[in-house]
Order: structure tokens, then C-alpha cells, then sequence
């Protein structure tokens, strides 16, 4: 069986991305990958693989390596490309379509997605039931290390100070609301307690991801993305709401 090595040096909600391209690609051609990737984030990321022998973590790029980040391959071109052909449809849901698709041409492998909708997460580990199911609202105010969010503090101590009351579950701690944290969640966990609530309001940043799984899409009411850039964010249903600013949220609607 071939084996492709590939790498992504970049952030986690990267390597999250890379891994839900490995982990489907495995299903449907004879091959097996070895992925580089940080240290830091294999714990977390191992959790994904469904079979071991066919996908495995390193921190060693070798010389005929894929890089699967998405700005080494032309990010403004697959952009461009993305507002041509799905116009109106277009976010970073088909931006990411595009990728695996020239990542497959590299590696001479069959693209396993056809869709932007293939993009939502479908791994089975997210299906299982998650021990946190008092939250109604989560907040996911983790610090976007890719993108510069103008204040983000502001916003985030804004929104903070509308949803105290509620049951509210962050991601990065505040004052003395209940944080994710706080239990030590991985975004593995993190995505299945997602599944619990009625409302999601995220930065898009790592954690976001897995969120955007098949069973949470089906049971949030809204899911409300914070991007200074609104072709940065995902639309797979009118659930999905952008927003550039938190203070466009009427806290009423969580």
C-alpha cells in the first residue's frame, strides 16, 4: 500500500481541516498517510483517526512531503476561483472544496469530497454523546491567530456582559462563567457538547471546526460565525449567521 507523506505547520483549526481531508481520503483509495504536523496538537488530533494503521501522526517533514496548508497553494487565486464558480455560495466552505481537490491532483489520489457540504465533519467520534448537557449557549472566544479581529476585546467583554445570565459555556475563560477549560475538554470533546446546546456563537478559530459536524448542524437553532471577513466564514444553511462585529447579535436571539 502507498504511503503519501504531508505536513501542515500552521494552526490547529489548519491541521483540523487537513485531518478531516486524511481521514475521508482514506475511505476511498489504497493508500495510507503519514502527517506532519505540530507536537502540540496530537493528542487532540489522534482522537480523529478512526484506523491507526492508515493514518499516523509525526513531527518529521520529509523531502517529498505535501504541504496541505491552504496559503501554499495560492490562497487569493483559490478565493478568486471560489467567487467564480459558486458566486453567492461562495465561502470558506468551497475555498477548502478547491484545496483538496488540487491537494488529490498532487498526490494522485481520488478527491473524496464533491461538495462544500462534504466539508461538514462526519467523523463517528463526534457522534458520542458528550457529560456536559446543562450549557444552552456556546461561546467560542478563542483567539484567532491567523486573522487580526479589531477589537476583539470590546466585542468579546460586550457580549459577555449580554449572555452572563444565560447558560453560557466559553472557551477561553472570563471572569467566572463556566469555561471549557475549566474540564480540561479537548475540541474533540468540544464539539460533542456542541451538540447540547441552542445557540453557538464563534470566532473562527480552531475550535470552531468540529463544531461544524453533522449532528450539531442538525440540532443548533443558530450558529452565528465572527469574522472581520465575511468571505471567511462558512454558509451551509440559514442556521449560519456572519457577523462582523459581535454587537450585531441581539443577545434576545441566543
Amino acid at each position: 500500500m502507498k504511503t503519501i507523506n504531508c505536513h501542515n505547520t500552521a494552526h490547529l483549526g489548519d491541521c483540523i481541516q487537513t485531518m478531516h481531508f486524511l481521514t475521508n481520503a482514506v475511505k476511498n483509495n489504497n493508500i495510507n498517510f503519514n502527517f506532519a504536523c505540530n507536537p502540540s496538537y496530537h493528542n487532540q488530533l489522534n482522537e480523529l483517526i478512526e484506523d491507526k494503521n492508515l493514518l499516523k501522526l509525526d513531527d518529521k517533514i520529509y523531502s517529498d512531503s505535501v504541504d496541505t496548508w491552504i496559503s501554499k497553494h495560492n490562497y487569493q487565486k483559490i478565493s478568486d476561483e471560489s467567487d467564480i464558480i459558486f458566486k453567492e455560495e461562495s465561502d470558506q466552505a468551497t475555498f477548502f472544496l478547491l484545496l483538496w481537490k488540487k491537494v488529490s491532483a498532487i498526490m494522485g489520489i481520488e478527491c473524496p469530497f464533491n461538495s462544500k457540504f462534504d466539508m461538514i465533519y462526519n467523523q463517528a467520534i463526534l457522534k458520542e454523546e458528550s457529560p456536559h448537557k446543562n450549557f444552552d449557549l456556546l461561546f467560542i472566544n478563542s483567539v484567532n491567530m491567523s486573522i487580526s479581529f479589531p477589537n476583539f476585546n470590546e466585542d468579546c467583554s460586550w457580549l459577555t456582559e449580554k449572555i452572563k445570565n444565560k447558560k453560557v459555556i466559553t472557551t477561553r475563560k472570563v471572569n467566572n462563567l463556566p469555561c471549557t477549560l475549566d474540564y480540561n475538554l479537548s475540541v474533540v470533546d468540544i464539539a460533542k457538547l456542541s451538540k447540547n446546546v441552542k445557540s453557538i456563537v464563534a470566532v473562527n478559530t480552531g475550535p470552531l471546526h468540529l463544531c461544524m459536524n453533522k449532528w450539531t448542524i442538525n440540532n443548533v437553532d443558530k450558529f452565528y460565525i465572527w469574522c472581520p471577513s465575511i468571505s471567511e466564514t462558512f454558509k451551509y444553511c440559514e442556521k449560519f449567521i456572519p457577523v462582523k462585529s459581535l454587537k450585531e447579535i441581539n443577545e434576545n436571539s441566543l
